[in-house]
């Protein structure tokens, strides 16, 4: 009898045990927490993630305006860890498994966008720091230790996404494929980001100049092959077509606005660099961009005069140039302009006028025929038109210019007026298009450094880094022994749980050292 009651008992809990389980599994659930996520909300934080504000070290690192007062910062190049994307693109991954998980196919809006922004961030961490972990990169417990892989990899590996990018999203845009969503560039527009794609793959090439002979790469042909086929390739047309960031108050602000106008609008003056080249050029944008240096104005020289923009020089010491500055000697930024309202201007992050100066600078180099795709002089114009559209620079007429008054509040301005022709503007030796020689590719690369004032990140330290154009100055202001830098350091979370990779890394490429003066491979 005891041992049927033995029995009987070891089975009623035996029965229990799967139930009691179950619910030991179900209490480690929090309900409120989600264990997924639709694609369109990471997509929308991918796209946040893309973005690049003015009014940061970038602006300073490619001379368009300084830092006068050193409690705010100030105008060294004392590069130290470049910009980590990989819990972004950690989530590029979860956005193509979400989109699965949500009944797409394989092909779907999400996967073709996927493979542009591997290709987007990916590019932008090598260029800034060389060799990078990409092809082990990012699978989480699976391999915490990532090798790096060689830039030059990098940028094949980002070369094949955005040919795959560029080929889903043809086929999907001929399926009038509907299902994106959450998209706060294009709203959701397929065809607009099939010319974003293809734009971004014409700058990667371009920052290739010193590979294009690499018979890996095929820098040339890509480049030829893509301008050559509109239909297979569209390209931005218009700045209609540009990818921006539009600022919307409350919920995300320009950086420079009326609540910043006590802080920084007297802390930060123009560069030598920007303004001198504009006034050099007799360039109208410098009224819409700058200020006439006060002190100036006061003895007697017309707002109106070039000769009353003057920057400081990017190598002068800080605490001389504060002193200049207040004094009223240099110009500031244009505080009508910037600081007058909460949604400023558009950022641009890759747009149809830089597009067209890298055209016109691969047929300046020879990598496109002209009989297929026209001269550079073209390009060049609609990129410098372009730029003066987005000023609001009429081709001829009196522009109105405010600036504002000296001493006095924000909303309180001098309106002056301005006689602008483009056409003569343009005819002048030094702007008109020399051909395609160095001449000519030096004001190609000029005018594409004056246009992308304020937009897309590091595209203009990059573009000096590269050709040397503009000429950058150094000096006690700047820092790091007179030198411009070359290169970011890596993320110090590398050194710690990463450390023979890293080693490695360092090895190959720098000699052993994260040296910010290190020569990588793109520049080689």
């Amino acid at each position: 009898m005891k041992k049927l009651i033995y029995i009987t008992l070891g089975l009623a809990i035996m029965a229990i045990m799967p139930a009691c389980k179950k619910s030991f599994d179900d209490l480690n659930v929090n309900e409120n927490k989600p264990t997924h996520v639709p694609p369109s909300l990471l997509l929308n934080g991918i796209m946040n993630a893309m973005y690049e504000a003015p009014s940061g070290d970038y602006e300073k690192y490619s001379q368009y305006f300084l830092q006068n007062y050193d409690y705010y910062g100030n105008n060294r190049y004392d590069f130290g860890a470049g910009s980590n994307f990989y819990p972004t693109l950690k989530n590029v991954t979860k956005m193509e498994e979400e989109a699965i998980a949500g009944g797409a196919t394989a092909e779907n809006p999400y996967a073709a966008l996927a493979n542009f922004f591997k290709a987007y961030f990916y590019t932008k961490m090598s260029l800034q720091i060389g060799d990078i972990p990409m092809k082990e990169a990012v699978l989480g417990t699976i391999n915490l230790t990532p090798v790096y892989d060689p830039q030059k990899e990098v940028f094949r590996q980002a070369f094949e996404w955005l040919e795959t990018a560029n080929t889903q999203l043809a086929a999907l845009i001929s399926a009038d494929d509907l299902t994106l969503a959450g998209d706060i560039y294009f709203d959701n527009n397929l065809a607009r980001w099939q010319k974003v794609v293809n734009a971004y793959r014409l700058r990667l090439l371009i920052h290739l100049s010193k590979k294009a002979d690499d018979a890996d790469l095929k820098v040339k042909q890509q480049f030829a092959d893509i301008t050559a086929n509109p239909s297979r390739y569209p390209l931005m047309e218009s700045s209609s077509d540009n990818l921006q960031y539009n600022y919307i108050y409350p919920t995300n602000n320009y950086p420079q606005n009326p609540g910043s106008f006590g802080f920084d609008a007297l802390r930060e003056n123009t560069s030598a660099t920007y303004v001198g080249l504009l006034t050099k050029l007799k360039d109208p944008r410098v009224f819409v961009t700058s200020e006439p240096a006060a002190a100036l104005v006061s003895a007697g020289i017309s707002p109106t005069s070039f000769n009353a923009f003057v920057g400081a020089d990017p190598g002068e010491d800080i605490g001389a140039m504060y002193i200049k500055a207040n004094s009223g000697q240099y110009s500031l930024i244009n505080r009508k302009r910037y600081y007058d309202s909460y949604t400023g201007e558009p950022g641009i992050q890759v747009g149809y006028p830089e597009m067209c100066f890298n055209i016109a600078e691969a047929i300046n180099r020879g990598w496109i025929s002209k009989a297929k795709l026209g001269e550079a002089e073209s390009y060049y114009k609609a990129g410098l038109m372009a730029s003066f559209a987005f000023y609001d620079i009429p081709q001829k007429a009196s522009m109105p210019v405010n600036f504002l008054k000296p001493g006095a509040s924000l909303g309180t301005y001098n309106t002056y007026t301005v006689e602008v022709d483009l056409e003569n503007y343009y005819n002048q030796p030094l702007v008109k298009y020399n051909g395609n020689n160095s001449a000519g590719l030096n004001q190609v690369l000029q005018q594409k450094y004056l246009a992308l004032f304020r937009h897309s990140g590091l595209e203009s330290y990059y573009q000096y880094r590269r050709t040397g154009i503009p000429g950058f100055t150094t000096g006690p202001g700047t820092g790091n022994s007179g030198r411009i830098p070359l290169r970011f350091q890596y993320p110090g979370s590398e050194l710690s749980s990463n450390t023979d990779n890293y080693n490695a890394a360092l090895k190959s490429q720098f000699g052993g050292n994260d040296d910010i003066n290190g020569k990588m491979w793109i520049l080689q």
